[in-house]
């Protein structure tokens, strides 16, 4: 697998998101950057094959989960599994690292990430995290 699909990358973007830890606006903005940058058509064609396999909840259940007052990533626990599969990731891995094991996971693996808004955004959130935590044992 050198490739993933369209909609895996972007789950892997919410992924990423997940273990950034993200307000109900980060989520709105990531949703508007994915949905511009790879053109509204094939954005939306992906979260609905998301949705319907139950790996994202969508940006309306993430806001009206919001709106009741409760915490919602974007990516469902289903979702999340799914890229530590594809990935071969630790689930059970301790969550302040997990982004380093995708990070050394896309390293070593040669994966490419088509997806120019998915790319520089997952490649911004392993920066962030290695530029705050850079004396942490990392994996």
């Amino acid at each position: 697998m050198n490739e993933l699909q369209e909609k895996e990358q972007v789950l892997m973007a919410y992924y990423a998101q997940y273990y950034k830890g993200a307000s109900l606006e980060e989520i709105q903005e990531l949703d508007r950057s994915l949905s511009q940058g790879m053109e509204q058509p094939k954005y939306k064609e992906a979260m609905d094959e998301l949705k319907n396999q139950g790996l994202v909840h969508g940006l309306e259940t993430v806001e009206e989960r919001h709106r009741d007052g409760v915490d919602s990533p974007m990516a469902t626990n289903e979702g999340m599994l799914y890229i530590n599969d594809a990935l071969n990731l630790q689930s059970d891995a301790v969550e302040d690292h997990q982004l380093d094991y995708l990070a050394k996971h896309l390293e070593t693996s040669h994966l490419e990430l088509t997806l120019q808004p998915v790319k520089a955004y997952v490649e911004s959130l392993i920066k962030e995290q290695a530029s705050e935590k850079p004396n942490d044992n990392t994996p």
